[in-house]
């Protein structure tokens, strides 16, 4: 990285120093991310073995891969944030999808138990808006619930659904419960028969991949050729991983200290929070706003959106807008530079460790689908990202597909419809 070389005069001794010594703190050398991408590969191989000592608990889904879908079907997405995503498929007979329709809830918060209900009022309603109260359909759930707001985990989950929509008498027939990251593979692979691996770079990080049965250990036999696994890949974590002392601030008092070291360094999530522990370091230092009066939000935790980054990395004018308007904070021309290198530096990390991530997935294989908010809304991140992983992969050909959002339920879809 060279940030800080890209600035004129504007800057004070000061403030280039500390920059520089940031940015050296965040750079990454390719022999570190293929480091990375070495230890990575090695802890996927590790998690496909029945007793490990692997940090990614690699946890295996079976989605027919034989059966052709056909007719109807209906998926189910839960998102993190309670938002409750529902798409009708119908697929034409030689399986390709002919017609697709989607509705989103917002979900209150509730208890455990009156989600599950909101989930039957919701599908209700869905059913009777597309005119199929007379029909018994597939329906498949995704569920991405992890670290949200509601913890729907733990085995009886299906049950559970299953239970509230037998009593609620709903003309669905519920095929399978599986994860986002598994789901937005099945959407990819239904499009792309040559996607290996779909990974999704939102609040948090995931992917999930095809494997050869023979090599999940803790399966044993089966009838299926190939398994998707979901990776697990945001809890990777390892000496290779660089820690700067703002990451390990932002881990300590994050809600999980000490695990999904991973995404703490990539996902959206985390950040704007890495740049605003940055920021608030330098004006404790007097290098930005020191005739700042209000202080108090640009203080708080979580308070600086990794949406804000994007623009800022684009154009520094943009920093002012946003730090006027959403911290009230007056900037000066050197104040705008700093926290544009500062959102360069942490984006620019990220890319590199995203793409190391990416190269480690997709080995052997020749195509990956990508999607997430944090992709969409840095497209600049996602390009590098990209180009990383093909300069760490070398010759080796991968074509990248782009998934739109809401591709879990469309993957949920097609698999109960393949059941």
């Amino acid at each position: 990285m060279t940030v800080v070389s890209t600035f004129g005069s504007a800057l004070s001794q000061e403030q280039r120093a500390r920059l520089r010594q940031i940015e050296q703190e965040f750079a990454l050398s390719t022999d570190q991310l293929h480091t990375i991408v070495k230890h990575i590969r090695a802890d996927l191989s590790l998690g496909l073995k029945s007793d490990n000592d692997s940090t990614l608990s690699m946890t295996p889904s079976f989605v027919h891969q034989r059966t052709q879908p056909l007719g109807t079907s209906l998926g189910m997405g839960i998102e993190a944030t309670g938002r409750i995503r529902i798409t009708r498929v119908n697929f034409a007979d030689d399986s390709t999808i002919s017609h697709t329709s989607t509705q989103v809830f917002i979900a209150p918060r509730k208890s455990t138990g009156e989600f599950f209900e909101f989930t039957a009022f919701c599908l209700r309603e869905f059913i009777q808006t597309q005119g199929l109260e007379h029909e018994m359909l597939p329906l498949g759930i995704t569920i991405g619930v992890a670290d949200g707001w509601l913890d729907l985990g733990g085995k009886n989950v299906m049950r559970r659904f299953y239970d509230t929509f037998l009593r609620g008498r709903l003309p669905v027939r519920l095929t399978s419960v599986t994860n986002g990251a598994v789901s937005r593979l099945v959407a990819a692979r239904h499009g792309f028969k040559t996607v290996g691996v779909a990974a999704s770079f939102n609040h948090g990080v995931e992917a999930a991949s095809f494997e050869q049965m023979a090599s999940v250990e803790s399966l044993g036999q089966a009838l299926e050729d190939l398994v998707a696994v979901d990776t697990e890949i945001g809890r990777f974590q390892s000496s290779a991983l660089p820690l700067t002392q703002w990451d390990r601030r932002v881990d300590r008092e994050s809600k999980n200290p000490g695990s999904r070291c991973l995404e703490k360094l990539v996902a959206d999530r985390y950040l704007g929070e890495i740049v605003r522990n940055l920021i608030t370091d330098l004006m404790d230092e007097r290098l930005l706003f020191p005739k700042a009066a209000c202080v108090e939000t640009i203080s708080t935790e979580y308070a600086f959106y990794t949406a804000y980054m994007a623009p800022i990395v684009e154009d520094r004018d943009h920093v002012g807008c946003i730090l006027e308007n959403e911290f009230g904070i007056a900037t000066t021309e050197a104040d705008r530079m700093v926290v544009q290198a500062l959102c360069r530096i942490v984006a620019g990390r990220a890319a590199l460790l995203a793409g190391a991530m990416l190269a480690a997935l997709v080995k052997g294989r020749s195509a990956v689908a990508l999607s997430g908010v944090l992709l969409d809304v840095n497209q600049k991140l996602r390009a590098e990202a990209v180009d990383t992983m093909h300069e760490l992969l070398g010759d080796a050909d991968v074509e990248v597909l782009l998934q739109n959002r809401g591709a879990e339920a469309l993957g949920a879809a097609i698999n109960a419809a393949s059941f």
